[in-house]
């Protein structure tokens, strides 16, 4: 089975984009102390609306992300998150097709 990923969308409170990438910073560093963290984790923004982002990351196992959603720690950073949000939507997903297009190897 394909590692299970975490992606949110964020519509964060205009003038406040630059608090959220340091809060999303911060929820990083939380991560990576975790004592099974995300493999990786990526933060996007629109190039058209400079409000909207979207973050996302694979794991090693839904294990590891139920983990993650009970730690106080990533509660508290999501609480931060969210208080520069007019609306956050978390969710776990499931690769359905990768396909390499250079240099990796397709799934």
């Amino acid at each position: 089975m394909a590692n299970p990923y975490t992606l949110a969308t964020y519509h964060v409170i205009a003038g406040k984009e630059e608090a959220f990438i340091e809060a999303w910073n911060a929820l990083a560093v939380t991560f990576s102390s975790l004592p099974n963290p995300p493999i990786w984790g990526t933060l996007i923004r629109s190039t058209t609306d400079r409000t909207l982002f979207h973050s996302f990351g694979p794991w090693d196992d839904r294990e590891d992300i139920a983990a993650m959603r009970n730690s106080p720690e990533a509660k508290a950073a999501f609480r931060a998150l969210q208080a520069l949000c007019h609306e956050m939507t978390p969710g776990d997903y499931e690769m359905v097709r990768h396909v390499a297009v250079r240099g990796e190897s397709s799934r």
